[in-house]
Order: structure tokens, then C-alpha cells, then sequence
């Protein structure tokens, strides 16, 4: 798979200097972080955007072993076949038009794999988006070159989705956002030859994957499929497209996939240890939150503090916290002795742990309460995960990420945050909490339910590796 994801040269056939056709967007893509030679393939040009254009395949000089093909579905076999001649060892075909667009493309779909197999070169797609690799800044896709003039926020999370748009969506997003970085998006759309087997052993060994999730409309080899995920030390994620009949049906519509029996397929993802979700933004924030937090091991149910600025907010956490299968923790007396001594005298010390009336004693402190109060709570053995609720606005100050991201580090605990207040200032806490390692969330539900995920990656893992 290297020749997808580390290519030594790429052919670009369908490249245009027409700047509002996705062949330009391609070339454009490419020159943003892809260092290696570039070979646009148009017998129009001499040249696009100063690159010099091969009239043929054949002509492209060494080294080439990946080509992106965007042309009309009828043209694409034939340019497979010459990139066959010329060994070129594999092709993104970002094209649409084949089996997901009746019986005319399910034909030209299968002359592909039959030249698969006869030829030995492999496919990516067809009806696809590519390949994005924020770390080494690689967009192998025909995005609109726009969606990246400001950055590509690189992370460790990797995701495989069988939706062109829906990959592009996700980055978008991502970036505009700043909630979670990116290691890669891999969207194979019809998955003719190349499908989430195929890419899974590589983001498993990939130093830049900590977590992986997957939108699937169909899972084409089911028993390597969970068996990959029962083996892989890395939490996957799955959003299965097709739950339904008339889901199923769309499904078939929009990548022409076989989605299957979904509770056959939900009882073997728990058996490998994936963790499924519903909503495509479940999907980014449980892993996330998987990606960037501690290991854990917990046998029994997860005991949870909270650290709030509201009663109100901490009552929520707390109906949250026992509905998604965990408990509120009964903190030690000497972790109530720590915390006590922050509180005014006539404030008990419980949890929920309502910071307020200590803010309010300590004003000149300010949010050295908040560090004073994790750090208590970090410590006491019968606390396995805290949720913390901040209020994000300017007059406040700015929030000690680097001091709080370094304590929970050295306590090994999940710490998730659950933002409120100003806009502008809750973007600037989810990027610093990004940057640091530390989940935070604009809903306390969502928050929480992370947590759950954290947890019950680590059981699953754990039963599945048994």
C-alpha cells in the first residue's frame, strides 16, 4: 500500500488549466505539500500550472507508481489499462459514473476488476475522494483547492469513510473548527479492489493513528474485517450506513454496497471490540477523546468527580454520568479535606464539587482553584475519570492547559471538559484543548458520553484480546 500512501510519483490524468474543473483542483492539492515530481496527463497542454504536461501515459518519465484519475467513467478503463502498460502499481479513481449509476456503469465497474486481476494493478475507488495526510501535508484529492489556502490541521486521528463528500465534509469541518486534527482520511467510495481491509494494517502500524474511524456502508470482508479489529491495539470506531432496510437501500443507491444484517454486524463488532456509533459527529468526537486520552484499566464501574461552577450543571453531569453506565465517585476524606480548605466555612464539600463559593473566596486565585481541586480529585484512588465544566469568557482569564494537561498526564486519568460562555472564547479553549490534549465539548451529554467511550474501549479491548 505505500504506493497510496507514500508515492514516489504521481500521474494526474483529467489535469486541466480550466482553474473551476476538479482536474485543476487536483494538481493544485498536490503542489500544497507532496514533494515528490508531479506528471499532469492532457494532450491539450505543454503545460499547468507550471508543471510540464505528457500528452499519454506512456510518456511520463520514471519514477510514477500512482496515478489520480479524473475523467468521464467510460474513459477510465482504457486509462487503467495504459497505466497497467506503463506499471504504474496503482490507481485513485475519483471518477463517478460506475456500479453506484445503474447498469452501464456496473459494467465498466466490472472490466475494472477484471484488469485487477488479469493485471495485477491495484484500484482505489472508483467514486471516491482520495486521500488526505494532514501530517505530511499530502491531499491526494480533487477538494476544492480553496477548502486548504489555511491550514491543514494535523492530528492522530484517521479516518476511512466510504463517502466522497462526506470525507471532504469532515475536513472542512475539522479545519474550520480546530476541535481535533487529522492524521488521514482515506475515502474509498465503491470500493472495487481497495476496501477498509485493505488500509486498516496500515493505519494499525501508522506512528501517526492513535484511533481510527470508520464510516461503512457496507463491510466486504466481514470475518478479516473483525479480525483486524479484534488484534489492532488501537481503538476503532464504526459508523455503519445501511442499519435499516431503507437505509439499505440508499446505501446501494450512493456506493452500490451490500449492507447486510445489521444486528449480525453489530454483535461481531462487539466481539472485536469496536466501538459503534450512530451520528457522524459521534464518530470525530469519540475518537478524539480516544485519541488523545490515557490507557486505562477498569474492571469495575467507572467512578467518576466532577468540578463544576453550577449545582445545575452538576446534577446534569450526574444523571449523564449514571445513564451511560458509570457512577458519581464517593470522594476520600482527605480529598474533601483538600477541596475544604478552598471552600468558605459553612460549604460542605461533596460531589458533584461545586467550585463557585470557592472562586468566590479565593477571587484572587481565580483559577488556581480549579487546578488545586483536579489536583485532589487526580489523586484519590477511588476517582477513575473527572469531568470538568468550564466558563469560557475573556473576563475570566486565560485557562492553565499546559499546567492542567501536565497533571493529567502524570495521573493517567481521563479528564474530559465541558465548555459555556463566549463564542469567540470557547473557540479558543476547544483549540487549546486540542493542542493539549484534553477533550473539551460544548455539550455536557456528548462530553459524558465520551467519557462512557473511553471506558468502554478499554473493556471491550480487553474481552476481545482475552
Amino acid at each position: 500500500m505505500d504506493f497510496f500512501f507514500r508515492p514516489k510519483g504521481i500521474a494526474v490524468i483529467g489535469a486541466t488549466r480550466d482553474q473551476t474543473k476538479s482536474g485543476n483542483f487536483i494538481v493544485k492539492n498536490l503542489k500544497i505539500g507532496y514533494d515528490g515530481p508531479i506528471y499532469p496527463v492532457n494532450p491539450r497542454y505543454d503545460s499547468i500550472d507550471d508543471l510540464p504536461c505528457y500528452p499519454d501515459i506512456a510518456s511520463i518519465p520514471d519514477p510514477v507508481d500512482l496515478a489520480i484519475i479524473f475523467i468521464p467513467a467510460h474513459a477510465v478503463p482504457k486509462a487503467v489499462a495504459e497505466c497497467a502498460d506503463r506499471g504504474i502499481k496503482g490507481v485513485m479513481i475519483q471518477s463517478s459514473g460506475f456500479a453506484e449509476a445503474g447498469p452501464e456503469g456496473e459494467q465498466l465497474q466490472a472490466e475494472l476488476k477484471d484488469m485487477v486481476k488479469k493485471r495485477g494493478i491495484r484500484i482505489w475507488g472508483p467514486n471516491c475522494m482520495g486521500l488526505v495526510d494532514a501530517v505530511n501535508r499530502y491531499v491526494f484529492s480533487f477538494i476544492v483547492a480553496k477548502a486548504f489556502e489555511k491550514r491543514l490541521l494535523p492530528g492522530n486521528v484517521s479516518l476511512i469513510v466510504q463517502s466522497g463528500m462526506l470525507s471532504a465534509g469532515f475536513l472542512v469541518d475539522i479545519m474550520s473548527h480546530g476541535v481535533m486534527g487529522i492524521s488521514k482520511v482515506c475515502s474509498i467510495g465503491n470500493k472495487l479492489d481497495i476496501d477498509e481491509c485493505d488500509i486498516l494494517p496500515h493505519l494499525i502500524e501508522d506512528p501517526n493513528t492513535h484511533a481510527i474511524g470508520c464510516y461503512l456502508e457496507s463491510i466486504v470482508r466481514g470475518r478479516l474485517f473483525i479480525d483486524l479489529c479484534r488484534q489492532s491495539p488501537k481503538p476503532i470506531v464504526v459508523l455503519k450506513g445501511g442499519r435499516t432496510g431503507k437505509g439499505a437501500q440508499a446505501a446501494w443507491s450512493h456506493t452500490a454496497s451490500l449492507a447486510g444484517n445489521h444486528e449480525i454486524v453489530r454483535g461481531a463488532l462487539v466481539q472485536a471490540g469496536a466501538i459503534e456509533v450512530k451520528d457522524f459527529k459521534e464518530l470525530m468526537d469519540i475518537c478524539r477523546s480516544l485519541a488523545s486520552t490515557p490507557s486505562v484499566n477498569i474492571k469495575n464501574r467507572p467512578r467518576i468527580a466532577i468540578l463544576t461552577f453550577s449545582g445545575g450543571a452538576g446534577i446534569v453531569f450526574a444523571d449523564f454520568i449514571e445513564e451511560y453506565g458509570m457512577t458519581v465517585a464517593e470522594l476520600s476524606e482527605m480529598t474533601k479535606e483538600r477541596i475544604g480548605r478552598l471552600f468558605p466555612a459553612w460549604m460542605p464539600v461533596g460531589n458533584p464539587v461545586d467550585l463557585f463559593p470557592a472562586l468566590e473566596k479565593n477571587r484572587a486565585a481565580g483559577l488556581i482553584v480549579v487546578q488545586e481541586a483536579l489536583s485532589a480529585v487526580l489523586d484519590d484512588p477511588s476517582v477513575d475519570g473527572i469531568m470538568i465544566h468550564l466558563f469560557a469568557a475573556s473576563f475570566r482569564g486565560p485557562i492553565p492547559f499546559a499546567e492542567l494537561a501536565s497533571m493529567v498526564k502524570k495521573a493517567g486519568k481521563p479528564v474530559c471538559i465541558w465548555l459555556l460562555g463566549e463564542r469567540e472564547e470557547v473557540f479558543k479553549i476547544q483549540n487549546e484543548g486540542r493542542t493539549h490534549g484534553i477533550p473539551t465539548f460544548v455539550e455536557i451529554g456528548r462530553a459524558v458520553e465520551c467519557m462512557a467511550a473511553i471506558f468502554r474501549n478499554a473493556r471491550l479491548r480487553s474481552s476481545s484480546h482475552a
